[in-house]
């Protein structure tokens, strides 16, 4: 049956059948519509720092040094690679992870590869703990606090906390706390992620800094 046949087999019917015409091809156009929809869905994202950016120095560079780095002292719940928040607003004391958001490898791992990529850029020689280079100044980080801190709904920082300890024949060198707080550009994720890596690059350069002016020979 063709289609105009078929409207006129529901025309016999006079307004009875235009109604039950209409109410079948509603039908139809609803049902067909929901086969055609396809549900979204949400795929997760991974993050890391970036490539780093060298930043050419205003003043002399200083003496090349050695020093070994051991591996970085975390807290359990920063032992993972879930990207964590607080909301300082409703319960500061509960970290939350983002259900679809993660970072590449945990953070100290990521910090780690940060903090020797930029001493190596200043001239530094740089070894792992493991290395067996017992005569070389170690350097010890604990990570204390590395998350997003939403101060309310619409308004967070990028937070990270940590401790820095250089010894040398086991014996301390110098001991330094450094924080730093970084505004999201957005209240998500992505903002997180991007204030996350500007706080870690400006804890690296301050620890960096620091280094430079100890007597490590």
């Amino acid at each position: 049956m063709s289609y105009p046949a078929f409207f006129r087999h529901f025309s016999k019917f006079g307004n009875t059948g235009a109604t039950a015409f209409s109410l079948f091809a509603l039908s139809l156009l609803t049902l067909l519509s929901a086969c055609s929809s396809k549900p979204v869905v949400q795929q997760s994202q991974q993050y890391d720092f970036g490539p780093l950016v060298v930043v050419a120095p205003t003043q002399p560079s200083p003496a090349k040094f050695q020093i070994s780095i051991a591996e970085i002292n975390i807290a359990p719940a920063l032992d993972s690679n879930a990207m964590l928040y607080r909301l300082q607003y409703d319960n500061v004391q509960q970290l939350k992870a983002y259900s679809l958001h993660r970072w590449s490898m945990p953070p100290a791992q990521l910090l780690a590869q940060r903090l020797k990529a930029g001493l190596v850029a200043q001239g530094a020689d740089v070894l792992a703990n493991t290395d067996g280079a017992a005569n070389l100044p170690v350097l010890r980080l604990e990570l204390d606090e590395f998350s997003q801190i939403f101060t309310t709904a619409n308004q967070s920082d990028a937070q990270i906390s940590l401790r820095a300890s250089v010894i040398k024949g086991h014996k301390l060198i110098a001991q330094k706390s450094f924080q730093q707080k970084v505004a999201a550009t957005t209240a998500d994720a992505p903002g997180g992620a991007r204030a996350m890596r500007e706080a870690a690059d400006a804890s690296i350069n301050d620890i960096q800094a620091w280094i430079v002016g100890l007597p490590l020979k």
